[in-house]
């Protein structure tokens, strides 16, 4: 009878490896996260002087979340 199983080692390794991008994503978003924060902010700034009407569509932290998610996205699956 042939079984389906996997070898125990190739999935600890699996699972090893997912944790370990996990953890090395977290580091990024905390490296990226000030970054867009102040790009965002001097967007803002820049929208008041140029005396536009439009209201943004969220607040600066979650704008600056979603890009910081964006962009360490785009790293990982590049």
């Amino acid at each position: 009878m042939i079984s389906a199983t996997e070898n125990g080692q190739s999935v600890r390794s699996y699972h090893r490896d997912r944790e370990s991008d996990r953890v090395t994503m977290g580091r990024l978003l905390l490296l990226v996260y000030p970054l867009c924060i102040l790009v965002a902010m001097a967007a803002r700034v820049g929208r008041v002087f140029r005396h536009r009407a439009d209201q943004p569509a969220q607040s600066i932290f979650a704008e600056a979340r979603a890009s910081a998610h964006a962009v360490v996205g785009y790293a990982f699956h590049a």
